[in-house]
């Protein structure tokens, strides 16, 4: 599954004759999705949610930069650098979007935050998020909870990433494949993620019949 929803995220990523401030943002963040599935089938699993984390901001960055490609901070950080990261843009984002346009999606303490924050222990390695923690081990090896816990957040950083999408491309259309993390009821953060869903794709975020 997880590369099924790779392989749509490159399709999905734009015309690269004609690409707008988005592309190379999605175009970077797909070597990141990438990265995270094969370190975590080799059991690093610290390492893939790190990934994700590099994935979630680049699209973060990436959208904004769609909706204010001239803004000085944006310019700065994709010309020269700067440490304006995931959580500047998304304020940032919150405060130019209209209500109707799913505003209350990049508000403080909603799950694309909240996702964020608990990337950010994994890129950090804090005590309760370090690889020895997750493999409770000294090597990589098969942990059943570390293994469902990066599946689900994966699926949930993809997610994510389709919900700023719309928003930075009004017009994008998901790919058919990757409806699923729309339609199953597994999904974390399904209200949340079906909420979003229906005000940015005008469609019904329907659970599929078992």
């Amino acid at each position: 599954m997880l590369y099924s929803l790779w392989g749509d995220w490159v399709t999905a990523t734009g015309n690269p004759e004609k690409p707008d401030e988005l592309f190379g943002c999605m175009l970077d963040a797909g070597d990141a999705l990438q990265c995270a599935n094969f370190v975590f089938l080799h059991g690093y699993y610290r390492a893939a949610m790190a990934e994700l984390r590099v994935a979630l901001e680049l699209v973060m960055i990436g959208a904004y930069g769609n909706l204010r490609p001239n803004d000085p901070d944006y310019v700065v950080w994709k010309t020269v650098g700067s440490e304006l990261g995931f959580t500047r843009f998304r304020k940032r984002m919150h405060g130019m979007l209209r209500g109707d346009h799913c505003k209350w999606l990049v508000a403080d303490e909603e799950f694309p935050d909240k996702t964020f924050r608990q990337l950010c222990n994994f890129t950090h390695s804090r005590p309760n998020s370090s690889d020895g923690a997750l493999w409770q081990s000294n090597g990589p090896v098969y942990a059943h909870e570390a293994v469902m816990l990066t599946f689900f957040t994966t699926v949930s950083v993809y997610a994510i990433c389709y919900l700023l999408v719309r928003i930075a491309r009004p017009g994008f259309a998901l790919p058919p494949n990757s409806r699923i993390l729309f339609e199953e009821d597994w999904v974390p953060n399904r209200e949340g993620i079906a909420k979003a869903f229906e005000q940015l794709y005008g469609e019904c975020a329907a659970v599929r019949p078992r």
